[in-house]
């Protein structure tokens, strides 16, 4: 033992002990390591996702005082359009490449995606046009041309999502906090480089959100690495598995989009726009639903029977418990906020703010019992519980929309999102009991939002 007391003390930089000071000190290795661990903690998604929710937020205030309400609403509704059509015409493939991935090596399958996605690109210029002539018709024609365009880029989304279902299934969490927050980021740079330009016009805004999405897909290349020559999976049994989640994915996509696409010819471009402020407002506390569900999802895909039904019940317990403290702060915090960022002409977003606030716990749940019965397996499930709630969303909004505005449209929201939860919950086969908090909740959801750790012995 004195030996290696000695030889401790004569190299005391190697062993960062700072004699002089009698106190330890860092290395730069140590400095590395820590630097490592939090890149690697799923923590990064939780930070990365915060910044892809609040990015609209950091740009709505431009967008809004140089577009005004109905040009911020015509954003709104193609902007939502260009993420919706891509999800549809993906049919399902980004979550059979999840599983797979989370099963298995994914560079087969990723193989093919390559191969299948240029067909989808005249598909979704097709869906642009449809949609700018019979939905988003106020337009003018230099909009119109910039959303057709961006519309055949946002095929670009899918490829993204296939990426980031590779990343997910290999647990590379500090990959997928770069991929999810390229576009977002790319976009806010090219709002604010338009402002400073002086050419912030909508035909700009979506031109930017058309590049960003091509940006974000040459991430995902370059992070997942993967050449497309080699060894390719048959296509048609992954297109049975991806034809099992192509419902589920785009009615949850669908969920969150649509609305704010309807809105336009339900309460009018003004409403819609203020009635986009306040969801993406209820969307940031589902920064945590995103960091759980990644996490648990590989975990829940190799359980199978009673375990996976724990596993689910656990994520659900701790998604309601991680999501319920920000929904409490934004209620507080919005009515002086969405004012003093957006301006007075925005002040009448804030009821709907505070409605859409009520049902934020139920959105952030269902993003995560989604992915629990994706893991699970039973897309079709998934796709009945996310329609019933889409279904009867978009019935209320055209009825209580025209009468209510903004808040009608909140309202009719908040009623979907309550009945995709209870549906979804239904699906899982989760018992009441198994979804009361325990004192242990606490402590998992530490784990698995800052150390991507599961204590299965307390599950």
């Amino acid at each position: 033992m004195a030996v290696v007391v000695e030889h401790t003390r004569s190299h005391p930089a190697r062993y960062g002990w700072n004699v002089s000071a009698g106190q330890a000190m860092v290395t730069d290795s140590d400095v590395r390591m820590k630097i490592s661990a939090v890149v690697q903690s799923p923590s990064i998604i939780a930070l990365t996702r915060l910044i892809v929710q609040l990015s609209p937020l950091i740009t709505a205030p431009v967008i809004a005082r140089e577009l005004g309400p109905a040009g911020r609403g015509l954003y709104a509704a193609c902007f939502a359009a260009m993420i919706l059509a891509p999800v549809i015409l993906g049919m399902g493939l980004p979550l059979a490449v999840r599983r797979r991935a989370s099963t298995g090596a994914p560079e087969a399958t990723l193989r093919t995606i390559y191969i299948v996605l240029p067909f989808l690109v005249p598909v979704a210029v097709a869906i642009g046009f449809l949609i700018e002539r019979y939905v988003i018709a106020e337009l003018d024609p230099t909009s119109a041309r910039a959303f057709i365009v961006g519309m055949g880029c946002s095929v670009g989304f899918i490829a993204t999502l296939c990426f980031q279902s590779v990343l997910i299934g290999g647990r590379r969490y500090g990959a997928i906090a770069l991929l999810q927050s390229t576009q977002p980021v790319a976009l806010t740079f090219g709002v604010a480089l338009g402002w400073i330009l002086g050419s912030l016009t909508l035909p700009w805004v979506l031109t930017c959100a058309a590049a960003s999405t091509l940006l974000s897909t040459l991430v995902g290349v370059y992070l997942t690495r993967i050449s497309p020559r080699g060894p390719r999976s048959r296509f048609r049994p992954l297109a049975r598995e991806s034809v099992a989640f192509a419902g589920s994915q785009a009615a949850e996509t669908a969920s969150n989009t649509l609305p704010q696409i309807v809105a336009v010819v339900a309460i009018g471009a003004h409403d819609a726009g203020l009635f986009a402020i306040a969801i993406t407002v209820a969307s940031l506390p589902m920064t945590v639903g995103h960091t759980i569900a990644s996490v648990m999802f590989r975990d829940a895909a190799s359980s199978a029977g009673e375990a996976s039904r724990r596993l689910s019940a656990l994520s659900i317990r701790i998604t309601a418990l991680t999501a319920f403290v920000p929904v409490v702060v934004l209620a507080c915090t919005t009515p002086v906020l969405i004012p003093l960022i957006f301006g007075e002409g925005f002040r009448g977003s804030v009821p709907i703010t505070l409605i859409c606030l009520c049902g934020s716990v139920f959105l952030t749940v269902n993003y995560v019992a989604s992915q629990m019965l994706v893991a699970q397996d039973r897309g079709m499930l998934m796709t009945a519980a996310q329609l019933v709630g889409l279904g009867l969303s978009v019935a209320l909004m055209f009825v209580i929309g025209p009468v209510l505005g903004g808040a009608g449209a909140a309202l009719a929201s908040v009623v979907g999102w309550l009945v995709t939860t209870i549906a979804s919950l239904r699906a899982l086969r989760l018992s009441t009991a198994s979804l009361l908090f325990d004192a242990s909740d606490i402590r998992q959801s530490f784990n698995v939002v800052t150390r991507g750790h599961i204590d299965h012995g307390a599950v």
